[in-house]
């Protein structure tokens, strides 16, 4: 009897009354990296690449809450002292021993002066109008809302989204990510109001234009910008995928990436995942385990 109804907790679980972005770009990655995280949530600790985008997203949030009253930007130490707080806070146990210690150190200084160059060179000419802006809007052709935050829309109406990385990311990223494409379909629900019909994704028009700005933390760093627009046929392919995605879920299909049709057996993929070490089907397991699950 136990047994039933943990798998009847189970099944319930996997009907979808709505999902967010990460979860929809999570499964997009993988479906078995999906799996493990919110089906049978294994435990994961902060990679020091996490530990900089959190704390780096962390005082921008601030920087721009602050603005949108003050009009003025955070002063570098008051920005630092955010970052400081969410370094501290999310710091892994035991992380001061060892070769960990050294790639932390590494990635804490890495954060910091990508920080600095963004607040410096590129907030000034942010003007916000909107900070963690919550949305949700329904995905076409099933009974699920996508609900989630938009980091920032500035006062043109942009779209703003930021990421942290080791090196700059493909042109064509704005194209291709599931999670800005939300982003910009929420905000453009937004902007619609009662002009949609239900059940319906808004208009190409009211869809905004989107700009991702990767802070690289390479030596020296620099801040990439990329801008992207979506028109009817992107909208179309996005209600197509999340529709495909929750029906994935909801089904239980979650094979690891590289046995879908067309997806390429891409070790990039298991070395980014936070699972790397512990998943059967990864493809660079033995390798993370000799490098002690360095990225």
């Amino acid at each position: 009897m136990a047994q039933e109804l943990l798998s009847m907790r189970v099944d319930m679980q996997r009907q979808l009354r709505s999902i967010s972005p990460t979860q929809l770009r999570t499964y997009d990655t993988c479906p078995l990296q999906y799996r493990m995280r919110y089906v049978d949530r294994v435990p994961t600790t902060d990679s020091p690449a996490s530990l900089v985008g959190q704390a780096v997203h962390a005082a921008l949030e601030r920087n721009f809450l602050e603005k949108r009253h003050s009009g003025y930007d955070l002063d570098l130490d008051e920005a630092a002292e955010v970052y400081d707080d969410v370094w501290d806070a999310r710091l892994p146990p035991g992380a001061a021993c060892g070769t960990l210690a050294d790639e932390l150190d590494e990635a804490y200084a890495s954060g910091q002066s990508v920080l600095e160059l963004y607040l410096t060179e590129v907030a000034p000419r942010v003007i916000p109008h909107l900070i963690e802006h919550r949305f949700r809007f329904d995905i076409p052709g099933v009974q699920v809302q996508l609900v989630g935050t938009v980091d920032l829309i500035d006062r043109n109406g942009v779209v703003i989204d930021h990421k942290t990385s080791w090196r700059a990311y493909p042109e064509s990223y704005p194209d291709q990510d599931l999670q800005l494409q939300c982003y910009a379909i929420g905000y453009g629900v937004f902007r619609a109001g009662s002009r949609i019909r239900p059940g319906s994704l808004p208009a190409p028009f009211f869809i905004p234009q989107v700009r991702v700005d990767v802070l690289v933390r390479e030596d020296p760093p620099f801040v990439q910008q990329l801008h992207g627009t979506y028109g009817r046929e992107d909208l179309e392919q996005f209600a197509a995928r999340a529709t495909e995605i929750v029906v994935g879920i909801e089904a239980s299909q979650f094979d690891p990436f590289w046995q879908a049709p067309n997806r390429a057996e891409d070790p990039g993929v298991c070395r980014r995942c936070p699972y790397g070490q512990v998943c059967p089907a990864s493809l660079v397991r033995d390798e993370l385990l000799e490098d002690g699950g360095q990225d």
